[in-house]
């Protein structure tokens, strides 16, 4: 029977086995017993390169990525080596991440390690990648080893047991090792050539019984019929081969996350991508998943992505590794603020950010692998609006819902409350698909609003026969028995077009909705900033007016005004900046949210793709804006710092109330050295803000107040309402849990 550990997993994909044309690296690490993962951002100095470094204190299961995107991870293996030792183990895997500037030079770093002091493990198969190519380096018990390269178009499955089979070591382009490696095997009699023919280095120094075929399913089985069609066991299993189609990271991020690829052991999956087009420290991108979460689908980081503090033990990496083996266990009890143990438990999970009221809990895993396509989407909830309705005494809550951001199955979803949020009515699905297993066109990113009669309107963007986020007409439902029933469906009229549109008129622009329309417009009328997208995907916010919602038209009657539109809305490029920053995003403004000022004028805040909020004024009810620029804490104060994630503004005592007293959400981090301007959205914090008569920027803001510790994931597409005395801000947890929290003018 051969031996299964139900250890680590790992993949690496050459460049034209990619659909990007990226290098990929994929790890599952499973950890048997007390673990801990902490996340440092290891600084360069004279003797190494600087790195992001995945710890499990007192283990060797850590992966790494470095400036030069050299990228590392490891299994351990069975050998048959029982005479020789080593005195290296971790210091392998450190110095070939500090020294190297290519996968390659990591290889030779390992094996010129093993060669001169000895490796001290029975075996272990590094995982090693850069933006060119992919190589898997085994390593024995001992001064032998042996790497080869994987090929540009094939794709190569690394299991707990040693892969690599005949070896040509005249091809050094695809082959290194230790000099003596075939001399070795055959001192030993792990290998004669009349008997074995050609040299099989898995054959020769694998500790047999991982050679035989159990008949079991195990990850190296089911990887290759994911990848290849089928599958080849025992001493047949191949290095690598070519896969049957083009592999997108997601594939390799479905692929850890399904059993038994992944068991309830797996305590981090990495999806390492290397993107060519781009300097190294820029275009490695590291998509992370934790336990009892999707894989890697979600949490992005580069080498410099500064690790929230939540993240790791010691305030330096430095300090870990030193104690990196001498101090260890007891972590929960030394460290209970940690973020791990969020993940390892996950009925922890609704409790990381504080909150005082829940709207919803899906029902569907997850992990998506574990989901029913049959049963309707609800682990992605976003865009989630409450509005008041104090005729009736109720509070209405609309949020588009899917699988995933952008799946097939995105609807619009609402739910009531008449006891101010404690309970909440099952959703009720108004538009779009309820289930992957039968795909409507996606409806997403509503508009809700409630006319002076008390009708109740929602509208939303909708797909149309191209199948393209974002892209859509503009669809509605109006309901006059708060929400028991709703009108059929129609379009709204959406005439105007700007140069900014697809040239070809049967295509929709491209445009989402944000905050909900509120009363801030000319004579009350409802007025929402809009995010539009040009040609080449670069968005500019404009402003719509709702003209005739108090008339209580019928949806195809609803009319719209359209103001700072086309090439007069806001342009990211024009913005002044104390640091110039252009990430491969390009330049983007987008996801305005508007206060009222005291003095009449509006307030709008929006995030963009260069490192801060931006910020306009208006003094005639939002049909002209001024010039916008960076928001500062105050005039001529520090400039807030905020990557592209929400950034959201409210009036504290109600939304269209001009109180002069507001709060904001932000980041307070940004890596301008970063090639994306989506970093990680990590602790959020919420700044108390006050209008400043005569001040430049009318709004200044105080000092940052922790609001979510979460170490990322805190996207809050929010809202906000006010209710005798009392606010309530409205999130999205992770885009996952909806919640509520009361609110006030000095602590969250």
């Amino acid at each position: 029977m051969r031996l299964l550990f139900l250890l680590c997993f790992g993949i690496i994909a050459g460049r034209d086995a990619t659909t990007d044309g990226y290098v990929y690296l994929g790890h599952n690490e499973d950890i048997i017993g007390e673990k801990m993962l902490n996340i440092y951002n290891v600084p360069r100095n004279e003797e190494r390169t600087a790195y992001l470094w995945f710890e499990f204190p007192g283990s060797c299961s850590d992966s790494y990525a470095n400036e030069y995107s050299v990228s590392l991870a490891s299994n351990p293996c069975l050998s048959r080596e029982d005479r020789a030792g080593g005195g290296l183990i971790y210091e392998i895997m450190t110095s070939a991440i500090q020294k190297a500037r290519s996968a390659r030079e990591a290889v030779h770093v390992i094996g010129d390690m093993v060669e001169r002091f000895g490796y001290g493990e029975s075996g272990r198969t590094f995982l090693i990648a850069d933006q060119s190519e992919g190589w898997v380096c085994s390593v024995v018990r001992g001064r032998h080893w042996v790497a080869q390269r994987v090929g540009d178009d094939e794709i190569a499955t690394v299991p707990d047991y040693f892969t690599i089979g005949e070896i040509d070591l005249s091809d050094t382009l695809n082959f290194l090792a230790s000099k003596d490696l075939i001399k070795y095997a055959r001192k030993r009699g792990w290998y004669r050539p009349r008997r074995d023919g050609a040299f099989n280095f898995s054959r020769a120094y694998s500790h047999p019984a991982t050679l035989e075929d159990s008949g079991v399913e195990d990850k190296n089985t089911f990887a290759q019929r994911f990848f290849f069609g089928d599958a080849l066991l025992g001493k047949d299993t191949p290095f690598s081969r070519k896969p049957y189609k083009k592999f997108h990271r997601r594939d390799l991020s479905n692929l850890l996350t399904q059993p038994p690829v992944r068991t309830e052991n797996t305590s981090l999956t990495t999806v390492f991508t290397m993107n060519p087009a781009f300097p190294p420290r820029q275009g490695t991108v590291i998509w992370v998943g934790l336990p009892n979460q999707d894989a890697a689908n979600q949490t992005q980081w580069t080498v410099f992505t500064k690790s929230p503090e939540v993240c790791h033990r010691f305030e330096t990496a430095d300090e870990a590794l030193d104690k990196h083996f001498t101090d260890t266990g007891g972590y929960k009890s030394r460290w209970p603020g940690h973020f791990y143990w969020h993940y390892l438990d996950p009925s922890t999970n609704i409790d990381v950010t504080p909150h005082d009221l829940t709207v919803y809990v899906p029902k569907q895993s997850r992990i998506e692998s574990d989901r029913d396509i049959f049963s309707i989407g609800d682990t992605f909830n976003d865009h989630f609006h409450v509005l008041d309705d104090p005729a009736k005494g109720m509070l209405y809550a609309f949020w588009t819902q899917g699988s995933y951001e952008a799946a097939n199955d995105e609807h619009v979803v609402f739910s009531k409350s008449a006891d101010g949020g404690l309970t909440w009515t099952e959703p009720r699905i108004i538009a779009g698909s309820a289930t992957l297993a039968d795909p409507k066109p996606v409806a997403a990113w509503q508009q809700p609003m409630i006319s002076r009669s008390g009708r109740l309107y929602c509208l939303w963007n909708q797909e149309t026969t191209l199948k393209k986020h974002l892209c859509g007409e503009m669809w509605g439902r109006y309901s006059d028995d708060g929400g028991e029933t709703w009108s059929e469906p129609e379009t709204v009229p959406f005439p105007v077009r700007f140069d900014v549109d697809p040239e070809d008129p049967s295509i929709p622009p491209v445009w989402c909705m944000w905050q909900r329309p509120l009363r801030l417009g000319e004579g009350g009328r409802y007025l929402a900033g809009c995010s539009r997208y040009d040609r080449k995907g670069i968005s500019r916010v404009e402003f719509w007016r709702y003209e005739n919602i108090d008339d209580d038209p019928e949806v195809r009657d609803i009319r719209i005004s359209f103001f700072n539109t086309g090439k007069d809305s806001f342009d990211a490029s024009k913005v002044e900046n104390d640091h110039p920053y252009t990430p491969r995003d390009g330049l983007n403004i987008e996801e305005a949210c508007v206060v009222g000022l005291p003095d009449g004028r509006l307030f709008a805040v929006m995030r963009s793709t260069i490192g801060h909020p931006v910020w306009s004024v208006s003094a005639d009810n939002g049909e002209t804006w001024s010039r916008p620029e960076i928001l500062r804490e105050r005039d001529g104060g520090p400039a807030i710092l905020h990557p592209c994630s929400p950034c959201p503004i409210y009036d504290l005592n109600g939304p269209e109330t001009r109180s002069g007293e507001y709060f904001l959400m932000t980041h307070d981090s940004f890596d301008f050295n970063g090639l994306t301007a989506y970093q990680i959205r990590g602790p959020l914090y919420r700044r108390d803000g006050h209008y400043v008569p005569g001040a430049h920027q009318p709004v200044w803001f105080g000092k940052g107040v922790l609001f979510s510790p979460r170490d990322t994931g805190n996207s809050f597409y929010t809202s906000y309402t006010a209710l005798d005395g009392e606010g309530t801000l409205w999130f999205g947890d992770q885009k996952f849990y909806l919640f509520g929290k009361r609110m006030n003018p000095t602590a969250p």
